[in-house]
């Protein structure tokens, strides 16, 4: 018995041992992350927001009426969107989105779109210029298989 378990762990290490080069080249084609946003959607913002502000104790680090974002850790963060507002509706069969923050947003777009992801929402042109009721990012939207919303986004300043 002892001599399975033996065995088992040096197939697992040889598995492990033999993938970390696919994982590092699909790491480097990707691109690296910085921080992550789960998005909740609510009928009434003004109503979840005392929850994450006040009794949480989070920081708000984003208020722009329709959307609010509160800090969790230094690298993950909760916002709350008006209904109307963002890339879902309250009714929706599943109205949360995890958005997932990186500079290297073009790559990242590349490296899914080759993968056959689907893309709900493609990565628009650069040069695209923001309103300032627009949010201040640039990105796109793919689907996890359980049909789960997942962006990918950077950062943009308005000037």
């Amino acid at each position: 018995m002892r001599n399975f378990y033996l065995m088992g762990g040096a197939a697992l290490a040889a598995i492990i041992t033999f993938s970390l080069p696919i994982v590092t080249v699909q790491a480097q084609q990707r691109g690296s992350t910085d921080e992550t946003i789960t998005f909740f959607y609510y009928e009434d913002v003004a109503v979840a927001a005392p929850f994450y502000e006040d009794l949480l104790g989070f920081e708000k680090t984003m208020d722009q009426d329709w959307v609010k974002i509160y800090r969790i850790t230094p690298t993950s963060s909760v916002g709350l969107v008006q209904q109307g507002h963002g890339f879902h509706d309250v009714s929706d069969d599943k109205p949360a989105m995890l958005s997932i923050v990186t500079k290297n947003i073009d790559a990242w777009y590349e490296f899914l779109v080759e993968a056959d992801v689907v893309v709900r929402k493609e990565l628009p042109d650069n040069q695209s210029k923001l309103k300032p009721t627009d949010a201040p990012v640039r990105g796109f939207v793919v689907e996890d298989p359980g049909g789960y919303t997942v962006e990918f986004f950077s950062w943009r300043n308005l000037e």
